[in-house]
């Protein structure tokens, strides 16, 4: 499903709640909903998350859940005391471990970005991220799956063994999985 259509919803049961998070949104994002629908399940009010530009709803309900998600994600006052010492928001995302996206919205919410800052902000972004979605075109990386379906480790064993001569390229190929210029490109271009 497109993360453009849902982020996530849940649905609030005092038995059993579901909750739905969509997993072609990014990481960060994913832990964003999540938060945020459990704030829903706390307070025993179903609803969907998919705010645009990351503005909040007019809803009280949602603007509490979205308050909620921002200060577990990214306390105020941790938040203050690092942003003074480096208003870096590409090292406050992985500091927090949360979108650059978030970092730029609580500091907006909290007085240290202004809405024209933040606005700027999250347009680059966007558009430095079409960009990238744009050149890396339809589908994943194919290097980079295959460095988790086959182990950086075990692909090193095997590329050692074949420069020690103590297996041949087609058993490499065989055990990988990889194919002559994939296999070549793979250990040289993408294993370290």
């Amino acid at each position: 499903m497109p993360v453009e259509d849902c982020r996530g919803f849940v649905l609030v049961n005092p038995v059993v709640p579901f909750m739905f998070v969509n997993a072609a949104d990014a990481k960060a994002a994913q832990l964003f909903t999540i938060v945020h629908e459990l704030a829903h399940v706390w307070l025993g009010e179903s609803a969907g998350f998919n705010n645009e530009q990351l503005l909040p709803a007019n809803d009280p309900v949602e603007k509490l859940c979205d308050l909620i998600a921002a200060e577990f994600l990214v306390p105020a006052k941790s938040f203050i005391a690092l942003w003074d010492k480096q208003n870096d928001i590409i090292a406050l995302s992985r500091y927090f471990k949360v979108s650059q996206l978030v970092i730029a919205r609580r500091a907006l919410d909290l007085g240290v970005f202004s809405k024209s800052e933040f606005f700027k902000f999250y347009n680059e972004f966007m558009e430095r991220s079409r960009i990238k979605k744009e050149e890396q075109g339809a589908g994943g990386n194919f290097y980079a799956t295959a460095r988790k379906r086959i182990s950086v480790s075990f692909a090193s064993y095997v590329n050692k063994a074949v420069k020690q001569d103590k297996i041949l390229y087609r058993d490499a190929y065989k055990i990988t999985g990889l194919k002559g210029d994939t296999y070549n490109n793979f250990v040289t271009q993408h294993l370290y």
